[in-house]
């Protein structure tokens, strides 16, 4: 009996299994301060834009670029419809031909009366000598003079439509350069390379000076406007750099320069506006959502050693080494990225070795070797 009971005592002990150990690398979960940043959203805005108006009445005769489509700076994106300034200008062009034409006329008979005038002079003053000498009569004296008169006469007519003609020219080569002034406002060029955002209007609609008729932007000199709290604009100065991320754009975040801080505070938000210019990049484009950081002061972060991060059935997190070498899994809760590493906002509070590197190999209740 006492056998049997020792045999059946011996059955009912169970075996004891020494946990798998395992060679692993560890570091340490890192507790310091960092940089702290404040998010504020704005919008991404050109700055660089143009509505283009009519300068004349007229009807839009052509719209070549629709909304979206790019164009370059010199383009035509609008034609006005210029026929009846054109048949104007046709007709000055035709008075000055015809007033060149006069103005030879009148320059030729104003030489001829002059060259007369000159003639009539010397007989008259030779009629006065012969006169003084007694020897031709008073009549004939004053019938020179009479045809001095007459020729004196001549010339200023000849000279009055000699003006006459050349006011007529000068009234035509207005009338052209008016013509070709309004001409130039038939065609409306985009003033900068850019995109059509907007059309508001359509062709065979009436123009009229001062209608807004296309909107031009340029969608490569960018910048992104955002409105910030006063608690965040201390210390920020143009010229300093800040970071931009895009949420349309993946990727890093990119990184721009303070170019305008609007010193007046909104009275009802008590907020400044910012401006940022960024860099071009394919995929932006004005009225994009974007995120200013703008740096404020320090804080507390916990940061995880790189290659420590695992991902255990869709739960992140790592293996935390306690002092007696045992092995754990913590899950946590992760921030973004501070200076190359990932920010744990939950589950560790810095200190605890965590595995590294070749995290495949490893399972929880494992102990580390020595």
């Amino acid at each position: 009996m006492l056998s049997a009971f020792v045999f059946g005592c011996s059955k009912e002990r169970p075996a004891v299994t020494q946990p798998q150990t395992v060679s692993v690398t560890t570091a340490s979960v890192e507790a310091r301060d960092v940089p702290d940043t404040l998010e504020v959203v704005g919008t991404i805005e050109s700055k660089r834009e143009a509505v283009l108006s009519a300068k004349l009445m007229g009807a839009i005769r052509e719209l070549p670029f629709d909304e979206g489509q790019r164009v370059r700076h010199g383009d035509a994106v609008v034609v006005i419809d210029a026929s009846e300034i054109k048949a104007k200008k046709e007709e000055a062009e035709q008075a000055r031909q015809e007033g060149l034409a006069s103005a030879n006329e009148a320059d030729a008979a104003l030489a001829e009366a002059r060259a007369a005038l000159e003639n009539a002079k010397v007989n008259l003053d030779r009629m006065q000598n012969l006169y003084n000498e007694a020897a031709v009569t008073k009549k004939e004296l004053d019938d020179m003079s009479t045809h001095y008169k007459m020729a004196e006469a001549k010339v200023r007519q000849a000279d009055a439509r000699r003006h006459q003609v050349k006011a007529r020219i000068a009234q035509a080569e207005a009338g052209i350069a008016q013509a070709d002034a309004l001409l130039s406002y038939a065609v409306i060029r985009s003033p900068l390379t850019g995109v059509v955002t907007q059309k508001m209007a359509q062709v065979g609609e009436m123009a009229a000076p001062g209608r807004p008729l296309v909107k031009v932007v340029d969608d490569v000199d960018l910048r992104l406007a955002a409105n910030v709290k006063e608690s965040g604009i201390s210390g920020l100065k143009r010229g300093q750099t800040v970071s931009v991320k895009v949420d349309a754009l993946p990727g890093a975040s990119i990184e721009g320069t303070v170019s305008e801080i609007v010193t007046a505070a909104d009275p009802k938000t008590r907020s400044f506006t910012v401006k940022v210019n960024i860099p071009w990049s394919p995929g932006l484009m004005p009225g994009m959502f974007g995120r200013l950081y703008l740096p404020s002061g320090t804080r507390k972060a916990v940061l995880l050693p790189e290659g420590s991060l695992l991902n255990a059935e869709g739960v992140q997190g790592v293996y935390v080494v306690a002092s007696d070498g045992t092995i754990a899994f913590q899950a946590v809760r992760l921030g973004g990225s501070v200076e190359g590493k990932r920010e744990a906002l939950s589950g560790l509070k810095g200190g605890e070795k965590v595995a590294t590197g070749d995290l495949g190999r490893i399972s929880e209740g494992m102990k580390a070797k020595r």
